[in-house]
């Protein structure tokens, strides 16, 4: 789960209310596609059961009674892990512990689709599905048994999944509508959060860095507008390791996280607050962000935390929070006030243990 760009969505509502539709636009656009009832499918298959809705229905109530009501989501996940592709949609979400489990997601959107109850037997009926049943009151009763009439807690809920959805889609008009409906908001989640696009900023200024070892890059960010920005890089004027050739601390056996004053670099949330300084801005209130990787195209990306020095006047110069990049692809929120509070209560010197430093 650690891709930066993987992003799931996780499809909830009643038989025939047009959840295929969206799985169709989805596959349009590069998605895998996993159905939480073709698991149960699977099961049927290894027990020798027929796959019929009514007995499908009873053999995932089973498995969820057997192995926990979220047991056929973790299966899910299980093969999206298994998978290169960072794109997926999940169908049939009938249980809101299954949503629970596909929450423990980095990026996750749950979406219902509602459609009218008479509206959905005439879409049943008119289908061709060999699994579906042919009778309007057959039809009425399964929809009712999936929204949760009748069910125990880890049986069908659909119902209280719909509740759980980050968004719902009404599909009682045209199928144009409906489309247009759902495009648009894949079109709105699409669009990065105000931190992943500061921590992407960050994450192009770490390429300036001259550090031999690793990429930092810093950017502060006040009133919704970059004031300020810093690499890891020799201060002004001066030759850096780069250009020297080799690392001074590594060529005397320093071991990371220790003696940063024998570095030739400022480090770049220092460079970021002196830059502001330089233009006369003031940070108070303001955030920061901070992204780190291993030196080269290639390098791994970086737990960025703070150093234990750098740490210490983030919260000098007024800073609200500090948002740094996670070596399995997400960020940290840190709030400078907790810092303060945590070394009001506690050594300071214990607390450079607890938040790590070694970073480069």
């Amino acid at each position: 789960m650690g891709d930066t760009k993987q992003i799931i969505i996780g499809l909830t509502g009643s038989m025939g209310s047009g959840k295929g539709e969206i799985v169709k636009i989805l596959q349009g656009k590069g998605f895998e596609y996993v159905t939480l009832s073709s698991i149960v499918r699977e099961e049927a298959r290894r027990r020798g059961i027929p796959e019929e809705r009514e007995k499908l229905m009873d053999i995932g109530n089973s498995m969820r009674k057997k192995d926990g009501a979220g047991v056929l989501a973790k299966c899910a996940l299980e093969k999206i892990s298994e998978s290169d592709c960072s794109k997926w949609v999940v169908d049939g979400i009938r249980n809101p512990a299954e949503v629970k489990e596909l929450r423990k997601s980095k990026k996750i959107y749950i979406i219902g689709v509602d459609t009218d109850k008479n509206l959905l037997v005439e879409r049943i009926l008119n289908r061709s599905r060999e699994s579906d049943p042919r009778v309007r009151d057959e039809i009425l009763k399964k929809i009712e048994r999936e929204l949760g009439k009748g069910e125990p807690k880890d049986g069908q809920q659909v119902e209280k999944c719909m509740k759980e959805a980050d968004k719902i889609i009404g599909n009682n008009g045209t199928l144009e509508e409906f489309t247009q409906s759902f495009s648009d908001y894949y079109n709105s989640i699409r669009r990065p959060s105000k931190d992943e696009y500061y921590l992407d900023l960050a994450k192009s200024v770490c390429r300036r860095s001259t550090c031999t070892k690793v990429e930092m890059g810093a950017v502060i960010i006040k009133d919704d507008q970059v004031v300020a920005t810093g690499y890891c890089g020799a201060p002004r004027g001066t030759k850096s390791s780069q250009e020297h050739g080799f690392c001074l601390r590594r060529k005397l056996g320093i071991p990371s996280g220790h003696r940063y004053e024998m570095c030739r670099s400022v480090h770049a949330e220092q460079n970021a607050i002196i830059n502001a300084a330089r233009s006369g801005t003031s940070l108070l209130g303001g955030d920061m962000y901070i992204y780190g990787k291993i030196q080269g195209e290639d390098g791994a990306v970086l737990d960025a935390f703070p150093c234990f020095i750098c740490k210490k006047m983030l919260i000098n110069c007024g800073l609200k929070r500090v948002v740094c990049s996670l070596k399995d692809g997400s960020s940290k929120i840190f709030l400078v006030d907790e810092w303060m509070e945590e070394w009001r209560k506690n050594d300071i010197i214990d607390d450079k243990f607890q938040y790590g430093v070694k970073t480069g």
